[in-house]
């Protein structure tokens, strides 16, 4: 027994001991010694004051390696907790645990499980509050700067300073082309690749100047349709012209950085004019200048522009003033170039800060001062109707108004020596105008791909159409990363947020996050799009095929949609985490709501239900409900949408038509009887009368033979004689027409046989006619 137990211990220690080198050869790359320095040198210098985004990028690096240890045999350790759960508790009153030895096992493998984890976890949580720390000295820096103040560019005495600080610049730059020129060296390397030099410059200036004519020889091969594909095919060209115009500037400004004429300052100039890196894009002067341009064309210009100007030869002047703007950007980046370059003083880069955003201001205050044709239409419509201008045109005011205001602002703020703080309003302000004109061109490209695939005609455009709108919206929310990014936020920040997005929000058990949402999207979209499908192929293929009515088909097409929505719904919920057990509490509490304020809700849903399945009345039923006479045109699963004959719809409760009296007159087949009362004068002939009835009614081709019909004599009436005629139409659709047809006959008939139709006569008796009599 002792050898047995004995045994059992070291089988425990050996499978121990394996499991802690698996999770030890999982951690073990991970050098705490190191760490621990790291984290030493990030405290001193949050202490100091001196913390830098390379220094949070090394802490971040070991945070998102604490966090994946965190993260490690997660699976593992759920298991051995659910195996310990599962062994119950402990004996009460001392008695003996037969449980024991496993209970021992399970305890030191969780132990054994969970210390590295908790490690790494305790690690991870020091590296994230080490990180906050350095964000907010960050912020704190980066508010310190905005506000700080230096000396006013507006000192005259400084000017002649800043002037040759540039000119010496271009001077040396100047010195370097000459020396390259008069270099033996540099010049034969030129002369054997002149050949491919020239090659690129042909090449360039071909996509530079030809770029409208390249793009037209396209565009007539192009087949042009409705206007919608006008406009669309429009876009593309326009963007297409961009494009090679940007390529062949970019392709000669590397032409010459490659050709070696530059040495230093001409390379770095050349290399931040354009950056051949994708990660750095929109870094490019060219792709700055001919951008704007076209978002200049695209808004003022031509028939298809989203904001035509009034009149239109300011059209060009909209364009002008864009591709100043991008101007004035190349100039600024350009200043800064030659002040890291040079380390000229603080007041020469103020003042060569100063002279961008002063131009900057007067283009973007006229640009601010441009009309549009429907902002003058729409101002005029609200001033006859007193209605409010749409969103489009309000936001259009309001950013003009701050264009102005930011004109204002910024120049008076650098002439004060708030550099930093002019900047920061200045060129964000800029390229949030851009942007949100890159969004209004896209937003019109959706509606033009929108009625392109609809085949929208001229007179109908998609403009107002829901698709295109929510498209817009979802530009807007996908480009407000950017937005950010512009005014200022780093990218880091936006990561965390992110990184905290991707948390979720705990829902019980499981976590709510985008993945999760978009996994409950895509699964719920891909149900819904196949049930939308099954119900076609039911009702244009398969039901048609069989024996069953119109009703029959129409309910087993809606109990496919109900049922598909459902399953959908929970296979998607499913698919996304969410344990649908945890929804317990929730749908009790829905019990609740139920059995007071959703009663009739669910009283309704199910009375549709029952209307699908016992089909009482059918879509196409001409039914009376409740005083209402019409037919069914529909029946969801909360109501009954009823087409009286006054073509007014009529919306019934399902509930009622299953508590309530309905009357059915097409339940089954079209048979309806008619019945139609016809008094004649006394002393007219009363056979005479059956005859002519008879033979009136019997002539119709809308009365069955089989029963036939059957004329009345009803009674003798307080003015006449009553008689009623009965039939039964083959369909009681056409009730009414047959009742005028037959009522029309009866007048002539009676007309020619002398029969008298009687009215109601009364005589009038006045008590006193002196009273009418005029007094003498």
């Amino acid at each position: 027994m002792v050898f047995a137990r004995a045994k059992l211990l070291a089988l425990l220690v050996v499978s121990l001991g394996l499991l802690a080198g698996t999770v030890f050869s999982q951690t073990s790359d991970i050098d705490y010694d190191l760490w621990n320095k790291q984290a030493h040198h990030a405290e001193r210098q949050i202490k100091k004051d001196q913390v830098s985004e390379s220094l949070r990028k090394q802490v971040a690096d070991w945070r998102n390696l604490f966090q994946s240890a965190g993260e490690f045999d997660k699976p593992r350790i759920g298991t051995v907790q659910s195996q310990i759960e599962a062994l119950g508790a402990l004996p009460d009153d001392g008695a003996v645990d037969p449980l024991a030895n496993r209970r021992s096992e399970l305890a030191a493998e969780l132990a054994m499980l969970t210390s590295p984890v908790a490690k790494a976890l305790e690690a991870f949580q020091k590296a994230d509050g080490l990180i906050r720390e350095i964000d907010q000295k960050i912020r704190a820096e980066q508010a310190s700067a905005l506000v700080h103040l230096t000396n006013s560019p507006m000192a005259i005495t400084a000017w002649p300073t800043a002037i040759s600080e540039f000119t010496a610049f271009h001077r040396a730059l100047q010195r370097e082309l000459k020396s390259t020129l008069v270099s033996d060296t540099r010049w034969t390397q030129f002369k054997s690749r002149w050949i491919s030099f020239a090659t690129q410059v042909v090449v360039s200036l071909l996509l530079l100047f030809g770029a409208h004519a390249i793009v037209q020889k396209l565009a007539d091969l192009i087949w042009m349709g409705t206007q919608s594909h006008q406009r669309l095919t429009n876009f593309i060209m326009s963007l297409l012209v961009t494009f090679l115009q940007v390529a062949g500037l970019c392709y000669l400004l590397g032409a010459v950085t490659a050709s070696g004429l530059f040495d230093v300052r001409g390379t770095m100039i050349l290399n931040i004019a354009y950056s051949s890196r994708w990660d750095d894009a929109l870094q490019n002067w060219p792709l700055w200048l001919f951008g704007s341009i076209w978002l200049g064309q695209r808004l003022f210009v031509g028939q298809y522009a989203s904001l035509p100007v009034s009149p239109q030869s300011s059209a060009g002047k909209g364009i002008l003033l864009f591709g100043s703007l991008a101007g004035v950007l190349i100039v600024d980046n350009y200043f800064d170039v030659i002040a890291k370059y040079e380390f000229v003083s603080e007041q020469t880069h103020a003042i060569w800060n100063f002279l961008p955003i002063l131009i900057g201001a007067v283009v973007l205050y006229r640009l601010s001062k441009l009309e549009y044709h429907k902002e003058q239409s729409k101002e005029e419509d609200a001033a006859m109707s007193g209605a409010q201008n749409p969103l489009k045109w309000r936001l259009i005011a309001s950013l003009k108004r701050i264009a102005g205001f930011v004109a204002l602002a910024s120049p008076v703020l650098a002439a004060i020596g708030f550099i930093n703080a002019a900047t920061a309003i200045f060129y964000p302000f800029v390229q949030t105008v851009a942007l949100l004109s890159f969004l209004l061109i896209l937003q019109a490209l959706v509606s033009d791909i929108y009625a392109a695939f609809i085949s929208t005609t001229a007179q109908d455009e998609p403009d107002d159409a829901l698709l295109p709108i929510l498209i817009g919206f979802f530009l807007i929310l996908v480009a407000l990363p950017l937005f950010a990014l512009i005014w200022g936020a780093r990218s880091v920040d936006l990561l965390e947020i992110w990184n905290a997005v991707q948390k979720g929000i705990p829902i019980g058990d499981a976590r709510l996050s985008p993945v999760n949402l978009l996994t409950f999207f895509v699964i719920f979209t891909i149900g819904y799009m196949g049930t939308r499908l099954l119900q076609s192929a039911l009702k244009g293929s398969v039901l048609p095929k069989t024996t069953m009515d119109s009703g029959a088909q129409t309910a087993i097409v809606s109990g496919v949609g109900y049922l598909g929505i459902f399953l959908a719904a929970v296979i998607a919920i499913s698919g996304a985490g969410l344990d649908l057990s945890s929804l317990a509490i929730v749908a009790g509490a829905l019990s609740v709501g139920i059995g007071f304020g959703l009663q009739n809700i669910v009283s309704n849903f199910v009375s549709g239900i029952i209307l699908l399945i016992e089909r009482p009345v059918s879509e196409g039923d001409w039914i009376e409900v409740g005083g209402k006479m019409g037919y069914v045109r529909n029946i969801s699963v909360r109501s009954t949408r009823i087409e009286t004959f006054d073509r007014s719809d009529v919306i019934v409760p399902n509930a009622d038509l299953v508590s309530g009296v309905v009357t059915n007159y097409t339940r089954g087949n079209t048979i309806g009887r008619l019945i139609i009362p016809v008094g004649v004068a006394y002393g007219t002939d009363t056979r005479r009368v059956t005859v002519i009835l008879k033979e009136i009614i019997e002539a119709n081709p809308m009365v069955l033979q089989n029963p036939g019909p059957s004329v009345i004599f009803q009674g003798f009436g307080v003015d006449s004689l009553n008689f009623e005629i009965r039939a039964i139409l083959r369909d009681v659709n056409w009730i009414l027409s047959v009742k005028s047809e037959v009522n029309h006959q009866i007048a002539a008939r009676f007309n020619e046989e002398a029969i008298e139709i009687p009215f109601a006569q009364r005589d009038i008796w006045i008590k006193n006619p002196e009273a009418l009599r005029g007094k003498d």
